[in-house]
């Protein structure tokens, strides 16, 4: 039986390690050939090592795959278009791109520093919209297939406290990830968001070890909890059996998958003219503001500034 993707190419950043690997290892698996890109960093995105990435594209060439590294850094604007250009020069085209590549601070509106902003912004921001910019080029040309799938996060959209230029990084890339729907549709290409609840070195670096074992929250993680329980979504949006979903948000959350919700006009406040701000005073609380309170609204409210990071209590961050 042939596999899911059998005759496509596909390019997962991040590739070497965690989700971004379990993606590469199951797409080659159903018959995808694989640039694994991966520029080898920490969590924090300091220090580069081509090993992730030449070690999952060792795997997938032993397992009968096809399968090639790249190590650069995707926040490069010249890094960007060789990765996607390498693709198409050795099999001819590209059909897939997910952007799984990420790093991550931990930092509030309070203690976030220039430098915690500007590197989380050139990887999630930046670096997703090279890629993506540069695939959209030849996804025009060729006017016939693509899959563009962005990694965004539940820090994005709940807001959790302590990971607030996380957070604004991840909202930025459904903003885009919508926008390269619409302006994509045309070409045969389609582009949609992923959450994501696994256990990888970026749940270690938030929760850190457990206090009785010193083990990190990847290495306890249950089954459900594991990299490749993500990976099945992934390749079924990357597939032509979902040519007709673009510009969605889906999660995984172990043995689960869920579809997000649209934001939408949920109430309205209307006047026949001009304003008076005593109309918009007395009627207020009975239409826009119908039902809002601090505590239905605010998923993980911080009692203090000093709260030790980790303890917010969303389960892991894409």
């Amino acid at each position: 039986m042939p596999g899911k993707l059998e005759g496509k190419t596909a390019i997962v950043t991040g590739g070497g390690r965690g989700v971004g690997r379990s993606i590469a290892l199951l797409m080659a698996n159903h018959g995808a050939k694989v640039v694994v890109a991966d520029n080898g960093s920490q969590v924090d995105g300091s220090g580069t090592s081509a090993g992730p990435a030449d070690e999952v594209v060792g795997e997938i060439i032993r397992a009968g795959g096809d399968a090639l590294a790249n190590a650069g850094d995707v926040s490069k604007w010249d890094d960007a278009q060789a990765l996607i250009a390498r693709p198409i020069e050795a099999w001819g085209k590209l059909d897939i791109l997910v952007n799984v590549a990420g790093n991550f601070r931990v930092n509030t509106v309070a203690s976030i520093t220039p430098d915690d902003w500007d590197a989380l912004r050139r990887v999630h921001m930046d670096g997703m919209m090279h890629t993506s910019h540069f695939a959209a080029l030849h996804w025009k040309e060729r006017g016939e297939y693509g899959r563009l799938i962005n990694f965004t996060s539940d820090s994005a959209m709940s807001g959790v406290p302590d990971t607030f230029g996380y957070a604004a990084a991840k909202g930025a890339v459904i903003g885009m990830t919508r926008a390269a729907a619409n302006a994509l549709v045309a070409y045969g290409v389609t582009a949609n968001c992923l959450t994501q609840a696994s256990m990888t070195r970026m749940g270690d670096s938030y929760y850190g070890p457990a206090a009785d074992t010193g083990k990190m929250p990847s290495e306890l993680a249950k089954p459900e909890q594991r990299p490749d329980t993500v990976a099945p979504l992934v390749v079924y949006l990357a597939s032509p059996a979902a040519s007709h979903i673009s510009g969605r948000i889906f999660g995984s959350y172990g043995y689960q998958y869920i579809r997000w919700s649209e934001p939408h006009h949920e109430r309205t406040l209307d006047s026949d003219g001009a304003w008076d701000l005593e109309d918009v005073y007395a009627r207020f609380s009975d239409t826009l503001g119908e039902g809002l309170s601090l505590e239905a609204d605010l998923q993980w409210p911080m009692p203090s500034l000093d709260q030790q990071p980790g303890s917010a209590g969303i389960d892991d961050l894409s």
